[in-house]
């Protein structure tokens, strides 16, 4: 009796053991590529697309459409080719099959009027394999005259890479592409495209390349495209030819916007602006930018100091205005107390965009020197300069680019009170 228990339990041991097994073995199974791959093709013969996405890998392009979207896709790409039945016929096709994580299997799908045979590959993500989505998800390329605009399957692409518009992750199928062109010469462009066989659109209208120079530093809009001026000339390409706006303006509002359309054609294909003038708020950053520079200045005659002016000026004039200042106002001198009177008599700008300010300075300091026999006294001085300041704009503000003396008056006060000219 007790034999037959034994047996039993030995029995039913063994029995666990190979259930625990079993389930390993097929819990490991259903981990294994192969395994993947056939229920994906399982969920397609049963037209089951949605489970069918289900084990797909979505990488970046993937993640940029919902399962439905892609269900559909699916679905849409099979039906249409009246599909019947699709099935493996052999696994570890080539070279790239020596990549543990990756695996590539054929396939044959059989439609109503022909069969085509493919490679379906399967990736290691994370020890879980996934079906790789078998079609060419594409970014498409649209070159279009300046100014157009675009629309992708009634869809107005808005993304601009280097003169071209970009629509992204388009999947397989035919598309229709409108370009709408800035002026009235030319009809709607219209044309259908097969993707992923075809992945650019190029408009077949004559253009020209248009040049506009202008004032270094500004944003220059033509047609409503715009680039920044850096170096005093702009190119716009691909160019039909007609009336397109041409607008000129500074980021930062310091000088008045300048609008005028202009007339394009192969013969009339580069404009020069040279006028500009400085708006109400340029105006007073200019003058304020003079009045920060001229506070700091009698400061710096009043406590001998000179580098206050590495804070008005570019650095490549800094060092000879430092020189300047310390000739006029620091060498020799031991001043008791200087004050200053500034008057800013003119303002011009030329078509480079730098600023000319004519000012008239008078400084009247009161020195302390020593007569033959040693003796302290103090001494008034007039010095009258009329400087021409060039400026330049950085940002909100402007920065000297150069200072020149126009006309000079030295005098000082003798003893009965007189002005006496040097």
């Amino acid at each position: 009796m007790k034999v037959g228990k034994r047996v039993i339990i030995g029995v039913g041991i063994a029995v666990c053991l190979i259930v625990i097994t079993s389930c390993c073995l097929w819990s490991s199974y259903k981990g294994q590529p192969k395994y993947i791959l056939n229920k994906y093709l399982e969920a397609i013969n049963n037209r089951d697309y949605s489970t069918a996405v289900s084990y797909m890998y979505k990488d970046e392009k993937l993640l940029s459409f919902t399962e439905e979207a892609l269900s559909n896709f699916i679905q849409n790409y099979f039906e249409e080719k009246e599909f019947i039945k699709v099935k493996a016929t052999s696994s570890k096709i080539g070279d790239q099959s020596k990549d543990a994580k990756k695996k590539f299997y054929e396939v044959k799908y059989n439609f109503a009027t022909k069969s085509i045979t493919n490679t379906l590959s399967l990736i290691q993500i994370e020890n879980k394999w996934q079906v790789v989505f078998p079609f060419r998800i594409e970014d498409i390329h649209i070159y279009t005259p300046l100014g157009s605009s675009v629309w992708f399957d009634d869809q107005q692409v808005t993304d601009k890479e280097d003169n071209k518009y970009v629509v992204k992750n388009v999947l397989p199928g035919n598309y229709v592409v409108r370009v709408v062109f800035p002026n009235e010469m030319c009809g709607d462009y219209v044309t259908t495209i097969n993707v992923p066989t075809e992945t650019e659109v190029i408009v077949p209208y004559q253009t020209v390349e248009v040049s506009v120079e202008c004032m270094s530093g500004t944003v220059v809009e033509l047609g409503g495209e715009q680039q920044v001026n850096k170096d005093g000339v702009v190119l716009f390409e691909n160019v039909l030819e007609g009336t397109y706006p041409l607008k000129i303006y500074d980021t930062y509002g310091n000088i008045e916007t300048y609008e005028e359309p202009i007339s394009v054609s192969q013969e009339n294909r580069s404009f020069n602006v040279e006028k500009f003038t400085l708006s109400t708020l340029g105006n007073e950053r200019l003058k304020k930018s003079v009045d920060n520079f001229y506070s700091a200045y009698i400061d710096g005659i009043k406590n001998h100091e000179s580098n206050f002016i590495n804070d008005f000026a570019v650095a490549e004039i800094s060092a000879h205005l430092i020189e300047e200042f310390e000739a006029w106002f620091v060498d020799g001198k031991n001043l008791k107390d200087a004050r200053m009177e500034v008057e800013i008599e003119q303002i011009n700008m030329n078509s480079e965009g730098v600023v000319e300010v004519e000012t008239l300075e008078v400084v009247k300091m009161t020195n302390k020197e020593a007569d033959a026999g040693g003796k302290i006294y103090e001494r008034e001085y007039q010095v009258t300069l009329k400087w021409i300041m060039e400026l330049i704009r950085e940002g909100e503000s402007y920065k000297l680019k150069d200072r020149t003396i126009a006309e000079s008056l030295v005098s000082y006060k003798d003893k009965d009170g007189r002005w006496v000219a040097y």
